[in-house]
């Protein structure tokens, strides 16, 4: 791990110091979470084990679960400018991200990302390493693009198939005012024998609505969306299995944030609002209200706040 460490410096380093490259660093963003109350009773024997600030002996609810706070750090650092004009001057832009999770407690860091991206006549290709230090599994992926097209693969390391996944998108532009164009998105992963292809028309005049069809094998779905004006957008999706219906609205907010509804009649009403701080950083607030059940538990509603900071 030192060794890794210390390699990833001197790489930093290295491009630093090349003449004419300029690099930027953001982060770290830390990422916290905070759940709601919930009874012991249904807490696991390993959660129940955890340390607690203030706990309710009379009711047997722990106010403060410390496993439920799940920090995660994210540093980076990307070019600015072209990181090797003299070298490689097809190297556009380059970046470097460490991350750390929750769930990694003694290791720092938890993944390491890279991604460098080259522009030809003929296509953009991106390069994208991923290194997982609990697992010590090493991803790529890599994508060829050229305008709205592109096609993409994922390999795995320490895996059955070196080949995990493979994605292209295809837009077909139409001389007609009712669709102006029409984009076919086919995905296969191997990993998970999973296949589908999303089939997206999009309409003519001020193009506020497209029809989404995804074939995806185990759960096809058909999606409208519609932008009513510049701040909102509702789209109902129906599951063309069994006709279920559900509804979406996003909102965006005046100040930079945003407000997703998202109503399943059957079973649940989500909430997420992202509220962007003046000091850096955001709030992001998750609700759920269940709409089955008849016990007081299971109608209880599920609220999650997570802040965002940024240094």
């Amino acid at each position: 791990m030192t060794i890794l460490r210390r390699s990833f410096s001197l790489c930093l380093l290295l491009l630093a110091s090349v003449e004419g490259a300029k690099f930027s660093i953001s982060g770290p963003t830390l990422t916290v979470t905070l759940k709601d109350p919930q009874p012991s009773s249904a807490l696991t024997t390993a959660s129940s084990k955890s340390k607690s600030l203030f706990q309710d002996p009379t009711q047997g609810t722990q106010w403060l679960d410390l496993s439920s706070i799940r920090p995660n750090a994210v540093w980076g650092i990307q070019s600015e400018s072209l990181p090797l004009p003299n070298w490689f001057p097809s190297l556009k832009a380059i970046k470097a991200t460490i991350g750390y999770q929750y769930t990694d407690l003694k290791r720092l860091p938890s993944w390491i990302e890279a991604s460098a991206k080259f522009s030809r006549p003929a296509a953009d290709l991106l390069v994208q390493p991923t290194y997982e230090v609990k697992s010590g599994q090493t991803s790529v992926i890599v994508q060829a693009s050229r305008g709205a097209n592109y096609v993409l693969a994922r390999l795995a390391s320490q895996q059955r198939n070196l080949l995990q996944a493979l994605r292209g998108s295809v837009l077909f532009s139409l001389p007609y005012a009712s669709i102006i164009a029409v984009r076919l998105a086919p995905s296969v992963d191997l990993s998970r024998n999973d296949v589908s292809c999303l089939v997206e028309a999009v309409t003519g005049g001020t193009a506020r609505t497209k029809a989404v069809l995804n074939l995806e094998y185990q759960n096809p779905t058909l999606q409208v969306i519609h932008m009513l004006d510049d701040r909102n957008t509702v789209a109902p999706e129906i599951t063309l299995y069994n006709a279920k219906i559900t509804y979406q609205w996003n909102l965006q907010l005046s100040q930079g944030g945003s407000l997703r509804v998202k109503v399943d009649p059957v079973q649940d009403v989500q909430v997420t609002w992202t509220d962007q701080s003046a000091s850096g950083g955001s709030w992001v607030t998750d609700l759920r209200l269940p709409l089955e059940g008849t016990s007081v538990h299971a109608l209880a509603a599920d609220v999650r706040v997570r802040r965002q900071f940024n240094f």
